[in-house]
């Protein structure tokens, strides 16, 4: 119980109002469709990499002005794949 109150006072500390405030007129939905588009996308990638979606996925968002964008959320021994895929990519 302790290590998840720690890791939420730190999400918390973490928390920029101008990253997740939504404001009035800012059509939030269309970056966040284009996101979902390349989100969808990356994880078919990942997915032909042998990563499996608990272990890394691509989720869409958008940012403070309504552009889209992609976050990678994962387990730690989905990044240490990931590394390794990276790895072998820069030796090719």
């Amino acid at each position: 119980m302790g290590a998840e109150r720690d890791a939420l006072a730190s999400a918390v500390e973490d928390l920029d109002p101008e990253e997740w405030l939504w404001l009035p007129g800012i059509d939030y939905a269309a970056g966040w469709r284009a996101a979902k588009a390349e989100a969808v996308e990356l994880n078919a990638l990942l997915a032909k990499t042998g990563l499996e979606r608990g272990q890394l996925r691509a989720v869409p968002d958008t940012d403070a002005a309504g552009g889209g964008i992609v976050r990678l959320i994962g387990t730690p021994d989905g990044w240490r794949q990931l590394e390794l895929l990276l790895a072998l990519a820069r030796q090719q």
